[in-house]
């Protein structure tokens, strides 16, 4: 009789426990209709460079890679380490470190211009005109393939 309680104890607790997940496949039609698009901003004075000519080629590239560094955050995500100690109830040691990681392929750069002292590049990236796309596995009806959420940005 204990064992006979014993089981049914341990199978309500693990049936407790699990999860029941469903997932439902996306259509690549309705998955790949988001665009991207990011900016990125250099100063052009703060460039290093013996003329003004140099400081202007090192902000266009600084400015285009905070536009793919932006663009890999609202892709992949951003990874936040944080670190906070108190002393006596006051806060002692607090530091934040935000990480990103990804390769962003397929990205077209729309406008790179300067306005007073600042380069401005702006990048877009469309998910349907990715070239992974077009490989058969994608052509065919009802692949299933990552979902892009809608995402509000303040």
């Amino acid at each position: 009789m204990k064992v006979y309680l014993s089981a049914i104890l341990a199978v309500s607790l693990l049936s407790a426990c699990s999860h029941n997940s469903q997932i439902t496949p996306v259509k690549v039609d309705q998955n790949y209709a988001h665009t991207f698009t990011s900016v990125g901003y250099a100063p052009i004075e703060a460039q290093p460079g013996n003329s003004f000519d140099m400081k202007v080629l090192n902000a266009i590239k600084a400015s285009k890679l905070e536009a793919y560094k932006e663009m890999a955050e609202q892709v992949f995500g951003v990874l936040i380490a944080a670190d906070g100690s108190i002393d006596g109830s006051v806060l002692g040691n607090n530091s934040i470190e935000a990480k990103v990681k990804g390769l962003v392929k397929g990205a077209k750069v729309m406008k790179s211009y300067h306005e007073g002292d600042v380069y401005i590049t702006e990048l877009e990236l469309d998910m349907k005109t990715l070239p992974f796309l077009q490989a058969p596995e994608f052509k065919h009806k009802g692949s299933q393939a990552i979902r892009v959420e809608d995402t509000v940005y303040y």
